[in-house]
């Protein structure tokens, strides 16, 4: 009796494990070893954990046993000066899939710091948000974070301000996920689909498509876990449905979208686990267009043509042009109420945000072609046509995907919930507010921002404009970032986005090669310029190393820290070099283009009124330049002042002190007028590239004049410093 038992306990818990296995139910492990800090010698580094003090910080990373939140143990960060970050770097091998990041932190006072996750691959940041602390209380901090492929990646958490900080308890856990077998399903209706009308879920009749079967009774229907694709032959369209049988999108050649049309000879080429390949043909009276469709498991449709390019209608309230370096284009039909169509400059990527806030349909084209954008009576776009003979087609769809924002003038100085919209997921969600008087990009933060913790070049400082508190959204607008227009919200890339959920970005990878959509996204050149000297002695700008100076002459030690103040006039010139170096790109870049458009004259004396916009949007580059020019000194004047600063070390002297502080005034003066021409020469750039994309849609002829602006324009705009934009932009 007891041997049976224990068998069949046995048997049970092996029973649970197979249920678990075949249901895709893994066990949550944290991946994070040593995480509680109890392993390592007290006073040194943790085992397994490394420690970086970034940007001039001063301080240390080490172990205690003073207190903890678990254990014995505890890792001390304490940062000494007001600059740079000083964070503990833990390497972690991390498999895709979704994740919860936590940890437990106390301070010695009220502090924010931030909390990151980097890929040690390129130093991309996966994950970021800042976090707050009260005094003396350990706190627990949790978090959603997705991964979509396997890399190492660096946990960094540490302090961007003086004070002393204790970490514990730090774990990236896989959340126990259950995996979701969608099968692909083909259906023959029996009989054919005789109008818009039918409700294709009720599927009345229907049977499953036999791979024996040569043709079908009536039409063929396509379904898997995200789509359904009907094959209407009597009707003569492709119609998409989303999963819960509304109706999203209809396709058709563009050569036959005003003729009577059927489609002949269905045929499924390929019917795998994997893969469903159809091929069709359109026939009016005048032509047959044969076109093939190939599904995945995925959202994603596939549409290939030798002979025509395809219209696709939808109900599209905002057509969006995104783009990875500068801002996106989004296009609101009611400002075109006088229009038949838009020509758009064709950049691989279309994103249509659907009437009711629930769906966006995503195209890509892997070769760059012209796109058109039809407008119906009712303002609102109804098609958009391809002239492309390959493209891809998702849909996209969740409750509240995207949505618009009226912002009226109680936004200013204000903290304003958005009432009628909460995010359906964690994701990078952006919306374009105007700063500089130029649409620009801001993403949503995950937390409240401080107030005034926000610092652009010459604008000085403000509160971010836009975070979520929990999926609520808030904005914060001011004179600085106004109220102006509506606001689109939107996402394309993944931030904590659970796996399950695909964004733009994952659809661009996973229908691209690697070297089409990496010359799409341009990681390489979303990179911001360093500006920090290697080995930098101090800082980076001249306002962080002349105050670092600052507090040796206030205690009296400049002589003694002779070399340490040498090494910060070292650090400026080459920040100094640096951005002046980039203004002289700008103009470079400007010339270069007052070259093009001046031939464009010649050769399309049409195009006038374009051309001349242009051009006056490209002079401003040049007389922001010449209007900052005097304030900017040179090289030489710099290093007058690096040799004034340094000879006040070689004496002790009452006058010191007073000395440097007019000095201290001509160097941030320096610093101050190229940060500022800088960021005016970004943003006047941006423009001319928004410009450019918004005025070309009255012609076609137009449009290839802007794409190669607009080419230009990105080329220049790569790899901006951080005085130009934020990092995060």
């Amino acid at each position: 009796m007891f041997n049976k038992r224990i068998y069949n306990l046995f048997w049970i818990i092996d029973l649970v494990f197979l249920m678990l296995i075949n249901s895709g139910t893994l066990l949550a492990q944290n991946i994070v070893t040593n995480s509680g800090f109890e392993a390592g010698k007290i006073g040194e580094l943790p085992d397994e954990w490394q420690a970086q003090k970034e940007d001039g910080a001063e301080g240390s990373v080490i172990l205690t046993d003073k207190t903890a939140h678990t254990g014995k143990r505890s890792l001390l960060i304490e940062q000494t000066n007001e600059e740079g970050y000083v964070h503990p770097n833990k390497s972690v091998e991390i498999q895709p899939g979704d994740y919860t990041f936590s940890f437990w932190a106390k301070s010695d006072k009220e502090i924010s710091f931030p909390a990151q996750i980097y890929s040690e691959k390129d130093w991309n940041m996966l994950f970021e948000t800042s976090c707050s602390l009260k005094k003396s209380i350990w706190t627990k901090f949790d978090f959603p974070v997705s991964f979509t492929e396997q890399l190492t990646g660096s946990i960094q958490i540490g302090l961007t301000s003086q004070g002393r900080f204790w970490l514990d308890d730090v774990k990236l856990v896989k959340k126990m996920e259950t995996i979701t077998v969608t099968n692909i399903k083909i259906w023959d209706t029996t009989s054919p689909i005789q109008d818009l009308k039918f409700k294709i879920k009720d599927r009345i009749g229907w049977e499953p498509f036999s791979k024996d079967t040569l043709k079908p009774q009536g039409d063929i229907v396509f379904e898997n876990g995200y789509i359904i694709v009907a094959f209407c032959s009597k009707i003569g369209k492709v119609i998409v449905y989303s999963k819960s049988g509304q109706m999203k999108a209809e396709i058709i050649p563009i050569q036959l979208k005003d003729k009577e049309v059927s489609i002949t000879d269905c045929k499924v080429l390929q019917n795998t686990d994997d893969k469903t390949t159809i091929e069709i043909n359109f026939s009016s009276k005048e032509t047959n267009l044969p076109v093939t469709f190939s599904f995945s498991k995925k959202q994603i449709i596939e549409v290939k043509s030798d002979k025509s390019g395809m219209c696709i209608s939808s109900p599209i309230e905002y057509g969006i042009i995104p783009n990875f370096i500068s801002d996106d284009l989004i296009f609101n039909p009611k400002d075109y109420y006088s229009k038949e169509a838009l020509y758009l400059p064709s950049e691989n990527l279309f994103l249509g945000l659907l009437s009711g806030k629930d769906s966006m349909l995503f195209l890509i084209m892997p070769d760059e072609q012209d796109i058109r954008l039809i407008l119906d009576k009712n303002q609102t776009f109804k098609s958009i046509e391809v002239e492309n003979k390959d493209i891809y087609l998702a849909l996209l769809e969740a409750p509240g995907i995207w949505h618009k924002e009226q912002l009226n003038p109680n936004f200013l100085e204000s903290d304003i919930p958005v009432n009628n919209w909460k995010r359906p997921f964690p994701a990078k969600w952006i919306t374009e507010l105007y700063e500089d008087g130029v649409k620009t990009t801001y993403t949503f933060r995950e937390s409240e921002p401080q107030n005034d913790d926000f610092w652009r070049a010459a604008v000085g400082w403000y509160k971010f404009p836009v975070w979520f508190k929990g999926e609520k959204a808030f904005f914060h607008l001011s004179k600085k970032v106004p109220p102006k227009g509506d606001a689109i919200i939107y996402f394309l890339e993944r931030s904590g986005t659970p796996v399950s959920v695909s964004t733009p970005v994952d659809i661009i990878k996973e229908t691209l090669t690697p070297q089409t959509y990496d010359k799409i996204l341009d990681p390489a050149g979303r990179r911001h310029r360093s500006l920090t000297r290697p080995d930098s002695t101090i800082d980076t700008a001249t306002c962080a190393v002349t105050n670092g100076i600052l507090h040796v002459f206030e205690a009296g030690d400049e002589v003694q820290r002779s070399e340490y103040i040498k090494g910060g006039t070292e650090d400026m010139i080459y920040f100094l070099f640096r951005e002046n170096e980039r203004a002289m790109e700008y103009q470079a870049f400007a010339n270069d283009m007052l070259k093009f458009l001046k031939e464009a004259k010649k050769e399309n004396p049409d195009q006038a009124t374009f051309l001349d916009k242009m051009e006056s949007i490209t002079r401003e580059l040049i007389s922001a330049y010449e209007n900052e020019k005097e304030n900017l000194k040179d090289m030489d004047y710099a290093k007058k002042l690096a040799d004034e600063t340094v000879a006040l070390t070689q004496k002790k002297s009452p006058d010191n002190l007073a000395s440097f502080k007019k000095l201290k005034e001509e160097w941030t003066g320096m610093g101050g007028s190229v940060d500022d021409l800088n960021r005016m020469l970004h943003s006047t750039t941006r423009k001319l590239f928004q410009e450019a994309g918004y005025g070309c849609v009255d012609q076609l002829k137009t449009v290839s004049i802007a794409e190669e602006i607009r080419k230009m324009t990105i080329k220049c705009l790569r790899n901006p410093g951080s005085y130009e934009i934020w990092s995060d932009y």
